[in-house]
C-alpha cells in the first residue's frame, strides 16, 4: 500500500510540472538542443548600403544577396535588408563602365575611374582591411592609341565561404575626391566606410572583394538563424480549422 501511493504521488508530481512548464510563455518554455527561440523578425535584420562605380554583384556566406539593378549608369545605391550571420564571409565582384576589347568607356574616348563603398548596420564597412585582386585591366600601360585589355579567369566558388583568397593582396583606400560619387551616394549613411579598389583606380576594371567578419562590429549580440529551415520551431502554430495548420 505505502508503494503504491507513493507511486501516484510521484505521478501526480511530474504531470503537475509539465503542466506547469506548459502553461510558461513560448518564449520561455525549455528549448529542445538545437532549435530556435523564435522566428526571425524585420527587427532582427540589419541595412546594407552599397555604392559602386559602376556596377558590383554581393554574396553573403555563399549565398547571393544583391545585385546592382542600373548595369552602369546612372550611379544609384542598393539598400537591402540584410539577416547577418557570423562569421559573416562577404564577397564583392565590381565593374567599372569599360569596353571588354579595350578597357576604354564613352565609345572609346575616355579612360574611366572607379570605386566601391558598403556600410552594413551593424557597422561592418569597406577598408584596407578587405582582400583584393583584379581580373580585368586596360587599356595596358594606359596606351589610348592602340587600347588592349588582359583578363583572368574568374576563380570558381570565388564566393564561396571556404574559398582561399589567401594569396590576394589588400584593398586600396580612395578619397570621396577621388571617386567622385554621384548625388545618391550622399543621401545614404556611409558615414566610417571608405572607397576602395586596386591599386590602379583608373585601369583595373573588374575587381573582386572579399572579406570575413568575425563578430558583430557594433558588439550587438544577434541570434544565429542561418539554420533556422533545419529545427522545428519552438513555438509552432496551432492548427486551425480542419486540423490544418496556417501557412507561415
Amino acid at each position: 500500500m505505502k508503494r503504491s501511493l507513493i507511486f501516484a504521488v510521484s505521478v501526480v508530481a511530474l504531470l503537475g510540472a509539465s503542466l506547469l512548464a506548459w502553461a510558461q510563455h513560448p518564449d520561455d518554455r525549455p528549448q529542445p538542443e538545437g532549435s530556435r527561440i523564435r522566428k526571425p523578425q524585420l527587427a532582427d535584420t540589419v541595412k546594407a548600403n552599397m555604392y559602386a562605380d559602376n556596377w558590383f554583384v554581393l554574396y553573403i556566406n555563399g549565398e547571393l544577396a544583391a545585385v546592382d539593378s542600373i548595369r552602369f549608369m546612372p550611379h544609384n545605391v542598393v539598400s537591402v535588408d540584410i539577416l547577418p550571420a557570423y562569421p559573416m564571409t562577404i564577397a564583392v565582384m565590381a565593374k567599372d563602365n569599360a569596353d571588354a576589347r579595350t578597357g576604354m568607356e564613352y565609345a572609346n574616348t575616355s579612360v574611366g575611374d572607379a570605386g566601391f563603398i558598403l556600410k552594413f548596420g551593424d557597422g561592418t564597412v569597406t577598408s584596407a582591411d578587405w582582400k583584393a585582386k583584379k581580373f580585368s585591366w586596360g587599356p595596358i600601360d594606359g596606351d589610348t592609341r592602340r587600347p588592349r585589355v588582359e583578363n583572368i579567369p574568374l576563380p570558381e566558388n570565388w564566393y564561396a565561404v571556404d574559398f582561399d583568397d589567401s594569396a590576394w593582396g589588400q584593398a586600396k583606400e580612395y578619397t570621396q575626391e577621388q571617386v567622385g560619387p554621384k548625388q545618391p551616394f550622399f543621401e545614404h549613411d556611409f558615414q566610417g566606410a571608405k572607397f576602395i579598389w586596386t591599386d590602379d583606380i583608373e585601369l583595373d576594371n573588374t575587381v573582386l572583394f572579399r572579406h570575413v567578419v568575425k563578430s558583430p562590429p557594433d558588439g550587438k549580440p544577434r541570434i544565429d538563424f542561418s539554420n533556422l529551415n533545419n529545427v522545428v520551431p519552438a513555438a509552432p502554430p496551432r492548427p486551425g480549422p480542419g486540423g490544418k495548420r496556417p501557412q507561415q
